[in-house]
């Protein structure tokens, strides 16, 4: 019985001690498990693990940038910038963790730190085409566009299919005035990315200043039917029917732009001028009334309801409606004295703008 016994407590401590070191989890299982819960988009789950990874082991640069890049994604980016600069004393070479901490400095506003970083991260990683594309975006926000064109280009040199860069290139052509240019570049981002709404929207505005008003409707066309609540597609695809001589067509798109956002003192205007294009002086007064309402001090407003109006034959408010937009801005006179002049002689049917 004795030897019965001593072979039960011998079998219960073998089974006892073998229990205890599956239960056990060893800093890198923990670590592996915030990083899975990571991909799997549960941050705050992610984050807890990553707390347990870095207290087990203070030395875990991995741990400390996994918990970095969690709070960069939930918005949280001077908390991330903590743990940024952790990994990156841990390890003084890691670009990832200098990238990750570019983007938040980017974010911040902090473009001057954000470059430095991007600096060092190419150091280690000069064949990353999204660290130039961000630095090059920091270049453009600081209006150094020479810079922002070559680090767009060395993006496109890494990636050839990188529609991003061509889109950021393609916006930074147009800030410097270069709507052919930029236009080239929509092109390829266009045909790397269908769906790209704003490129079919910056195209159409970069055709637009080309006086291609054809062509800057099919774009804008295309971008309503990619985002049909758009506004400003309807008010800039009115803008240029209403160049190309179709007032008409114009004006249901200023309504439609104005339906969607009834505020827009820009739209209402404009398709006040295609209203008096077409001889309905009624409605264009009413629009440049609304306005007025809006924007009480349009020097613009007042002069082309005083012209609506005196082809209205109303000439008193029309008179009152030209001392008061000269009151606002005297140099308005300039642009409406000629118009009225050739109102009053004719009974007006000439354009207003």
């Amino acid at each position: 019985m004795k030897s019965t016994k001593l072979v039960i407590a011998v079998v219960a401590a073998l089974c006892f001690s073998h229990g205890a070191r599956t239960f056990a989890a060893s800093n890198e299982d923990i670590l592996k498990q915030a990083q899975s819960l990571h991909e799997a988009g549960n941050l705050q789950d992610a984050i807890k693990q990553y707390d347990r990874a870095v207290q087990g082991n203070p030395r875990a640069a991995a741990a400390f940038l996994g918990r970095a890049n969690a709070y960069a994604e939930l918005g949280q980016d001077e908390r991330a910038l903590k743990d940024y600069n952790e990994a990156i004393r841990l390890e003084p070479k890691g670009a990832d963790a200098y990238r990750g901490r570019g983007d938040a400095y980017r974010r911040l506003g902090q473009g001057d730190r954000a470059l430095k970083d991007y600096a060092a991260a190419l150091r280690s990683t000069p064949e990353d085409a999204d660290i130039y594309l961000n630095r090059g975006t920091i270049y453009y926000s600081m209006k150094q566009y020479e810079s922002a064109l070559k680090d767009y280009g060395e993006a496109i040199r890494v990636n050839p299919e990188f529609a991003d860069a061509y889109y950021n290139r393609a916006n930074t052509y147009m800030a410097m005035e270069k709507p052919e240019r930029a236009i080239e570049d929509y092109d390829k981002a266009i045909a790397l990315n269908p769906e790209l709404v704003e490129a079919y929207y910056n195209r159409g505005t970069a055709y637009a200043q080309l006086a291609r008003h054809a062509k800057a409707v099919e774009d804008y066309t295309k971008v309503i039917a990619l985002f049909p609540k758009a506004p400003e597609a309807y008010y800039n695809r009115g803008l240029s029917r209403f160049r190309m001589g179709d007032a008409e067509q114009a004006i249901e798109d200023y309504s439609q732009a104005i339906r969607l956002d009834p505020k827009d003192p820009e739209a209402i205007y404009n398709r006040g001028v295609a209203y008096a294009k077409i001889g309905k002086y009624d409605y264009a007064a009413r629009d440049f009334t609304e306005v007025i309402v809006l924007l009480p001090k349009s020097a613009e407003a007042y002069g082309q309801r005083g012209l609506a109006r005196l082809r209205q034959g109303r000439a008193g408010e029309a008179d009152a409606d030209f001392k008061k937009a000269y009151q606002i801005d005297p140099n308005v006179r300039k642009k409406f004295q000629p118009l009225i002049d050739e109102a009053k002689k004719t009974g007006g049917n000439q354009d207003t703008k």
